[in-house]
């Protein structure tokens, strides 16, 4: 990822950033975007997406930030301006100080595309099978993220299937966020924190997890409500009908389209998709694919 630092007498100076600025009056954000990386870095703008709409309120000032992913482009970056740039790994980004604003941006950069939802086991008899099928999955590569979920075990149960994933996933280099009760998930090694809906309906702040702090979200509402607490990303859905909700009503591309662009935090679409699906879902801001059956078989 390429990012400058703020140099001078400006606001939040010798931090870091990633490429942009202000909008001229009557300007479009697309156009900014476009006349900024031409001006401050000799890049033309070939395929861009708009992302995430971030605001943010500071003592001094309040901010907009208008967030694009840039996927196609011609030129060589370089600094016009004498402004340090360097070059980042999206892990690396956790460790550099950035504006308070640009969190969520930062979650997206390091985020991956695809966030795997383990199978519910239809018994305790089933949790080895159901480990060993996520475990397989996981050593051919691709998942980063995993979302340990099984609302049809007993405590017992679950955690010994959470605590065989989460060995499964260590061993591969995947995250974890865990989806159940707190009080399960305090005996269980730190990691991250899925919400569902119903629970994040009843939560007045954020919660403590050691990890990505996500939830689920089917409306407008929802979104806000996770927005607001705040949480580093969500899942939105379903797109499409599926086995695991038959009766949910769908929110299709359209629907996805629309709270992508309302979201100040990274969005994945769920319901019915595949990686295939990658491109169109990308193509309306989201960041990628949730998924169970889809992405595990």
């Amino acid at each position: 990822m390429l990012i400058s630092r703020r140099t001078g007498r400006v606001h939040l100076s010798g931090l870091w950033e990633f490429p942009g600025g202000k909008c001229a009056p009557g300007e479009s954000a697309r156009g900014a975007l476009e006349r900024e990386l031409r001006e401050e870095l000799e890049v033309e703008v070939v395929e861009a997406t708009r992302i995430l709409t971030v605001r943010h309120d500071y003592p001094e000032r309040r901010v907009e930030l208008a967030v694009f992913r840039v996927d196609a482009w011609r030129g060589g970056a370089r600094p016009r301006e004498a402004q340090p740039l360097c070059w980042a790994e999206p892990a690396e980004l956790a460790g550099l100080r950035f504006p308070e604003a640009s969190r969520a941006i930062v979650n997206a950069a390091r985020l991956p595309e695809l966030y795997l939802i383990s199978p519910d086991p239809d018994s305790p008899a089933a949790v080895e099978y159901e480990a060993r099928r996520v475990a397989r999955r996981l050593a051919r590569g691709g998942i980063r993220l995993l979302q340990i979920r099984a609302p049809g075990l007993g405590r017992a149960a679950f955690l010994d299937y959470a605590r065989r994933l989460m060995d499964a996933a260590a061993g591969h280099g995947a995250e974890v966020l865990v989806n159940a009760p707190e009080a399960w998930r305090e005996a269980l090694p730190p990691a991250g924190c899925h919400l569902p809906e119903r629970r994040l309906r009843t939560l007045a702040a954020r919660p403590h997890g050691d990890g990505w702090i996500a939830a689920s979200v089917h409306d407008v509402e929802g979104l806000e409500r996770a927005m607001a607490l705040p949480v580093d990303f969500v899942v939105a859905g379903p797109i499409e009908r599926t086995r695991t909700h038959p009766d949910a009503q769908p929110i299709g591309i359209s629907g996805l389209a629309a709270l992508c662009e309302r979201a100040s935090c990274p969005v994945f679409a769920l319901g019915g998709l595949q990686p295939g699906d990658l491109g169109r879902l990308r193509a309306v801001g989201a960041q990628g694919i949730a998924g169970i059956r889809g992405l595990l078989d």
